[in-house]
């Protein structure tokens, strides 16, 4: 797991040989001391603290069953499977341990003592330097899923009510790095536009979360709104941590750290981090200017008719950020903060430095933003070369692999060849020309060697069919629906809703052909989903005989008391049908209905219904799923019947089940909906899935040669080679 740790090269000059000298100097490295001195914070409006409810069974519970069972424990040694398994038995008593720990703001110190496992940083060819690698910390299983419970509570918190600011990425729900990205690539187009140069500088916390000063986090917590209660503990949490460190197979000996910060591994540490740098962020975004960040990744620009113009800006950016530096006890890396001017036009560019910390900073040519390479042109040919060399690396890395099945190379090159190449190719895919495209056809052809054998002589695309992989292109395309169907679904809220992607005759922007191509898909009934569909802390529906795994209940549907409602769906040709039956066990018999009801849904195209166990574990456990606002209404309407002091649960039938009276019912009352002719009173909303998926078909159309095209030809050539080969 961990990567052997060479000699070390300290700062005077010396060299740590023995594990015991190296593991100093890396934990002297990752947990650095505050500056000697720290500003005071500015005054600023102190938001009223929200109110939560107490700990509930169901969101401990929740995070129990979403821990990685086999993830690397702490040093207690238990997986989070430990804990799945025993979860009937100890649910009880961990739920009455974490509220403890949420009322009295204590934290147990197991939870706060770490085992650091060094791992290098990427693209850093110099491991004699502790810097060059990055600590990760091996917590508690258990102090992890309360860490996970009181970031989801925070998360919360901060989608709903707009504690942090919107052009703030990552660590966040539907916030992802290519869309700042490409929030980022629009106000540069935009810019061009207008005539004007877009001039951006970016920024890197040293150390980001091992950095942060608890007292500042605290305050600025506070201020955002979030509860003392939470604030309390988090200060608890922050507070005497512990660690030691694993080099070469030795653990050191455990050590105090006075500066711990936010440890590396923590499911709460990344939200954390956001409230200690989300005022270095809060910066309105319009025509002159505005900034993004992606956790500890702080990018902010200007604009101006030239780069010179821009240079006043720029220097009020440094300004600030030094400001909230002083103040928040961080540190920039003086390596990592870079200058570019974007612009198409060389005379409106300029190469004066920047002094920053007394240190001159030159305008780059290129800069790496968030894992891409984005030059002053925006043509992004060296992003593509460095993609389609790393790309090339694993390929032949998982050529040189023998024995495996052409299925499991085939796995292997989707989830570690093609994601090297295609990351954030909604960005710079616009400029994939001819020649790149051939780069990018080099890896792929050595991928497909790798799955089925073929020889180097084999065309590409032969190769691809051959290997049942997609080609670039392909993917590509399916990026850009998902991406252009994603965007429609996202809140009001969010940056990317805000722009509006018409198009322009010069400086075509990438989200402009995007919307382009995607013109023809009709998206006013798709739905928009929400970073949560419930809150955390509310009761799930209850699913009778669900335990966890879906474990078998002996209670048969027939057995069932009190009002039975039995749903169904049918299909036939292009139209969808829900039905149902409704008894009451009180008044009704066996063979009697309260009440029966037929639904027309509509054409498959529009909206799928499927009544089957996945749905049931939708309902159970809600996330940022398609069809969120069904799920929504259903919760709506069973809150309402338990405030009428009605108790609501659901049972998944099997099909196979003949014994089930009311199913036959439900499913004749769904076949009279989708009967030819039926058309919907109401046009439903469409599903992301929906969308989704008739877009791929689509796509897959048009791959398809026509009926009889080629074929003639095909056997023809065939049968030739077979005479060749008889002879």
């Amino acid at each position: 797991m961990e990567d052997k740790v060479p000699p070390l090269r300290k700062e005077d000059g010396s060299i740590a040989k023995e594990n015991t000298e190296q593991a100093q100097e890396l934990l002297e490295t990752f947990f650095p001391p505050l500056p000697a001195r720290i500003d005071a914070e500015d005054r600023r409006p102190q938001r009223d603290a929200l109110s939560m409810p107490d700990l509930t069974l169901e969101e401990v519970e929740e995070k129990v069953l979403a821990a990685k069972p086999w993830k690397a424990p702490g040093e207690d040694g238990l997986p989070a499977m430990v804990w799945k398994r025993l979860w009937p038995v100890v649910k009880h008593r961990v739920w009455t341990l974490f509220d403890r720990s949420l009322r009295d703001s204590v934290v147990p110190h197991q939870w706060r003592s770490a085992k650091i496992i060094p791992l290098k940083k990427s693209d850093n060819g110099d491991y004699t330097v502790a810097k060059a690698w990055r600590p990760i910390s091996l917590l508690s299983t258990l102090g992890k899923i309360m860490e996970a419970v009181v970031a989801e509570r925070i998360s919360y918190a901060v989608e709903t009510s707009g504690l942090l600011p919107a052009n703030h990425f990552g660590a966040r729900k539907r916030r992802s790095a290519e869309q700042a990205l490409l929030l980022l690539q629009e106000h540069i187009y935009k810019a061009w536009r207008a005539g004007k140069v877009l001039s951006l500088i970016s920024f890197d916390v040293k150390g980001a979360y091992n950095g942060v000063c608890k007292e500042r986090l605290l305050q600025r917590m506070l201020a955002r709104g979030i509860p003392v209660g939470l604030v309390r503990w988090t200060d608890a949490f922050c507070s005497g941590r512990t660690a030691c460190v694993v080099v070469n197979g030795h653990t050191s000996e455990r050590r105090e750290l006075s500066q711990s910060g936010l440890p590396q591994g923590s499911p709460l540490s990344p939200i954390l981090f956001l409230f200690f740098n989300a005022d270095l962020v809060q910066r309105k975004i319009n025509a002159n200017g505005g900034s993004i960040a992606f956790v500890d990744d702080y990018t902010a620009w200007v604009t101006g008719p030239t780069a010179e113009d821009n240079r006043v800006g720029i220097q009020s950016v440094i300004g600030d950020a030094l400001k909230w530096e002083a103040r928040s006890g961080a540190t920039f890396e003086a390596d990592k903060t870079a200058v570019i001017h974007f612009t198409r036009t060389a005379a409106r560019s300029s190469d004066e430095p920047y002094l920053i910390k007394g240190k001159e900073v030159n305008p780059q040519n290129s800069v790496k933003i968030l894992g891409v390479t984005m030059d002053a042109n925006l043509r992004y040919k060296e992003h593509m070369t460095r993609a389609a060399a790393k790309g090339l690396t694993a390929a032949m890395g998982l050529r040189r692999l023998k024995m495996l099945s052409p299925r499991t190379a085939r796995q292997l090159f989707m989830s570690t060849v093609a994601p090297v190449m295609d990351y954030a190719s909604n960005v710079w895919m616009h400029s994939c020309g001819a020649q790149e495209l051939a780069w990018l056809n080099r890896v792929q052809m050595v991928g497909a060697q790798a799955i089925t054998g073929a020889f180097s002589k084999v065309a590409t695309a032969v190769a691809e069919a051959e290997a049942s992989i997609q080609t670039v292109q392909e993917r590509h395309t399916q990026a850009a629906t998902r991406l252009w169907v994603n965007v429609c679904t996202l809140p009001q809220t969010h940056p990317l809703t805000r722009s509006k992607y018409k198009a322009k005759r010069r400086f075509v922007s990438p989200m402009q052909k995007i919307a382009i191509t995607m013109a023809k898909t009709n998206t006013e009934r798709l739905e928009t989903i929400h970073e949560y569909t419930i809150p955390p802390w509310s009761d799930r529906i209850p699913v009778v005989g669900e335990h966890y795994d879906y474990v078998e209940t002996d209670q048969a549907p027939n057995d069932v008391e009190g009002i039975i409602i039995a749903t169904a769906s049918s299909q036939k040709g292009d139209t969808v049908g829900m039905g149902g039956v409704v008894r009451d066990t009180t008044i009704n018999s066996a063979g009697e209905v309260l009440a029966s009801y037929s639904v027309t849904i509509g054409t498959r195209n529009w909206q799928p219904l499927r009544c089957n166990r996945s749905a049931l574990q939708v309902i159970r456990r809600p996330r940022q799923q398609s069809g969120q606002c069904t799920i929504r209404q259903i919760y709506e309407r069973t809150q309402y019947l338990q405030r009428r002091g009605c108790s609501v649960s659901l049972m998944w039938v099997p099909a196979e089940n003949e014994d089930f009276t009311l199913k036959a019912l439900a499913k004749a009352a769904a076949k009279r909906a989708a009967m030819c002719g039926e058309t919907p009173d109401e046009r439903p909303y469409q599903a992301r899935s929906t969308k989704l998926r008739l877009a791929k078909v689509a796509q897959q159309q048009l791959g398809e040669l026509p009926e009889g095209v080629a074929s003639t030809l095909a056997d023809r050539a065939s049968a030739a080679e077979d005479r060749t080969l008889n002879t």
